[in-house]
């Protein structure tokens, strides 16, 4: 049964998916695609999520085929969308490979560098000590007070940056866990869907 148009979801799979991401047992979903007559004899044609895609405006004839997705990869049009029912096996795939992608920012860069090093030692003897910076001892002294504010500030500021940085560090764990999680279970519905299908 078809989905109403209401329910359908539109996901432009050209810019999502590339020949490296692996696609487990989705790579054999089948995807409806929209191709020029010319392109589908050949097998090797740009792939459409819609008719009225600007790049098929001069084809003679527009034919619409059902391809799996593995071998539709390196060949979809990278300006479509594609109308999937919620069901699709693609939709998650696809979320999951958004998620990994938005991990780049932690995962590609070069945390080696002296600065990070620096930053990431001085963090974790910081907060050895506790989440903030010891109370300085009352001193009876005024200008030895007024001395002391400008160190006390720094060192609020070093708690500060040693806090940001552990809270990165978690949020990066924490998100590698969940994506681990999903594909773990993504992994373990689409083999119940290909056992159930055999």
């Amino acid at each position: 049964m078809s989905s109403p148009n209401g329910e359908l979801r539109h996901v432009m799979p050209g810019s999502i998916f590339t020949p490296e991401v692996p696609l487990g047992p989705t790579r054999d979903a089948l995807v409806t695609c929209h191709v020029s007559a010319t392109g589908k004899g050949k097998g090797k044609g740009r792939l459409h999520g819609s008719p009225e895609c600007r790049t098929l405006r001069s084809a003679a004839s527009v034919d619409r085929i059902d391809i799996p997705l593995g071998e539709a990869v390196e060949r979809f049009c990278a300006n479509c969308r594609w109308p999937l029912p919620p069901g699709s096996p693609v939709l998650p795939l696809g979320a999951a490979v958004n998620e990994v992608e938005s991990l780049t920012i932690w995962l590609d860069r070069d945390s080696k560098d002296e600065e990070d090093i620096e930053a990431e030692r001085d963090a974790a003897i910081a907060l050895a000590t506790g989440e903030y910076p010891p109370h300085a001892t009352i001193s009876s002294d005024e200008e030895e007070e007024e001395g002391d504010e400008g160190g006390r500030d720094e060192e609020r500021e070093r708690y500060d940056r040693a806090r940001n940085l552990r809270s990165g560090r978690r949020l990066q764990s924490r998100l590698t866990a969940v994506l681990d999680a999903e594909r773990r279970a993504f992994a373990a519905l689409a083999f119940v869907r290909s056992v159930r299908s055999s």
